[in-house]
């Protein structure tokens, strides 16, 4: 299997679903501004990370104020469930990012989501976007036991560049995540290709992941798991890793943060700001 893996992303995205954007009275909207959900799963329950990427002729914009509310479709008329900001968060993401609201949905079905965003310029959108939310999910979620993967370490290659195609590899590359459950070790797990991402994403990520590392590897191991094997010395021979399929990824990067119980507490997925992950570090630890 050679077939890359999608990338969410503010460029790329891959979209939960499609929308049709409209106007609210007194307002009208411009031409080329969109929105577009930035996740390939929404769970049931409340969201702490509902990620929204904003284009304006299809180049990401950082600077609009964004509104999300959210409607379920499932009774047959639109019933409106809640709202929240969604703030840009771009923290070590090298000009790239997403805005960020939390919401809470209470059942599984159809939704809505009407996103307003408005930039400095003048430029305004009321965006309506359907999206399915799910009761359980493909890609392990909190809550659920961490897959005991035995992604290969440094001892198991000749060096660090047979498992990890950044340049230079990272030290992420210690231990398995098998083991690390194995030794009750509070864990962060990203997993990316800085070199055959197709998007400039995965290598800032994994950046942001590093910024974070003296201030918690005394406490907290971390763990970098290449999406590809095989690729030296030919990368047109490159296959998915075990380990991806294992924890059923279709798209990079995704950070999960693993309790000392081996149960998964956070994830993210895409462009995660390095204050967006720090802070999941700490709510990690608050709990015990």
């Amino acid at each position: 299997m050679n077939r890359p893996l999608a990338v969410v992303t503010t460029l790329g995205f891959v979209l939960t679903a499609c929308g049709t954007t409209g106007d609210l009275p007194g307002t009208a909207t411009t031409p080329g501004l969109e929105a577009q959900i930035v996740s390939t799963e929404v769970l049931v329950g409340h969201q702490i990370r509902f990620p929204v990427g904003i284009l304006e002729h299809n180049t990401p914009v950082k600077d609009a104020h964004v509104h999300i509310r959210t409607f379920f479709l499932g009774n047959g008329s639109p019933e409106t469930r809640g709202e929240s900001d969604a703030p840009f968060r771009g923290d070590g993401l090298q000009g790239a990012g997403v805005y960020v609201a939390h919401l809470d949905f209470d059942k599984a079905g159809s939704w809505g989501a009407e996103i307003t965003a408005s930039r400095p310029t003048g430029a305004h959108a009321v965006i309506r976007l359907s999206l399915n939310v799910l009761a359980e999910s493909v890609v392990p979620a909190p809550g659920q036991p961490a897959p005991r993967s035995h992604n290969p370490t440094i001892a198991d290659v000749p060096d660090a560049s047979y498992i990890d195609s950044g340049n230079p590899p990272n030290d992420m590359h210690q231990i398995s995540i098998a083991d690390a459950i194995a030794k009750h070790q509070k864990t962060l797990v990203i997993f990316a290709s800085p070199a055959f991402c197709t998007s400039r994403i995965c290598g800032p990520e994994v950046q942001v992941v590093q910024s974070l590392e003296p201030s918690y590897r005394d406490r907290l191991t971390f763990i970098h798991v290449e999406i590809y094997t095989n690729y030296k010395p030919d990368p047109a021979r490159k296959q998915l890793a075990q380990t991806v399929i294992d924890w059923r990824l279709q798209t990079e990067p995704w950070i999960f943060l693993i309790g000392a119980d081996g149960t998964i507490r956070d994830r993210f997925e895409g462009p995660s700001a390095a204050d967006e992950v720090r802070d999941g570090i700490d709510r990690l630890f608050a709990a015990g």
